[in-house]
């Protein structure tokens, strides 16, 4: 769907263009700007980078929240696993153009 921006620089959305409305491509994801004839990809902050990192060290460290009940015994490896991704953080990490994290060192799970 395209966005138009109106002349007041407000964004709208809908088939009805008023005179003088410029038609907008739909903004693609990640951080873009308008420059008023194209979406200019703005690139990602630092910030933004941790952010992913974070996100991506939660889900794998709940896939192995399991063994940390009271009634599993965890083994060393397992907890030096769990360990290394919560010092993940340490890490600098950035985001390619497409939003994939970079520049990380993920550690490599136990095989039991």
């Amino acid at each position: 769907m395209n966005h138009m921006i109106l002349p007041s620089g407000e964004y709208a959305v809908g088939k009805f263009v008023p005179e003088g409305s410029i038609l907008v491509p739909a903004k693609p994801n990640g951080p873009y700007s308008w420059n008023g004839s194209q979406w200019i990809f703005d690139g990602y902050t630092a910030e933004d980078a941790m952010n992913r990192l974070r996100f991506e060290r939660n889900v794998l460290l709940a896939q192995t929240d399991w063994m940390a009940n009271s009634d599993v015994t965890m083994s060393t490896e397992w907890q030096t696993y769990r360990q290394a991704l919560r010092d993940i953080t340490t890490q600098t990490p950035s985001l390619d153009s497409t939003g994939q994290l970079t520049g990380v060192n993920w550690p490599t799970p136990p095989n039991d």
